[in-house]
């Protein structure tokens, strides 16, 4: 298997949340670490991101040149939605 570069995230639990990562990691002999990644790998595996979800077409933004995505993001998801943009400006 390929190594596959993993990302940083810095998240914070709350105190049971942590002892329960701690518990359940220790006893399937695996670190904290993976046991969080085995778990989100089981959310998305059982709740599939909604691919119609206008949020999504943000993704890649950047890509196509998009600029003011952080001040304009409103008017970018949900008047496209009716076919309302103001990409002819």
């Amino acid at each position: 298997m390929e190594y596959e570069r993993k990302v940083r995230k810095q998240i914070y639990l709350d105190p049971e949340q942590n002892r329960y990562v701690k518990q359940i990691s220790a006893r399937n002999g695996m670190s904290e670490a993976e046991f969080i990644r085995e778990a989100v790998d089981n959310y998305l595996a059982n709740n599939q991101m909604k691919q119609k979800d206008p949020l999504f077409e943000l993704v890649g933004i950047v890509k196509n040149g998009k600029k003011d995505g952080s001040t304009t993001h409103d008017q970018d998801v949900y008047l496209a939605e009716k076919g309302d943009t103001d990409e002819k400006k």
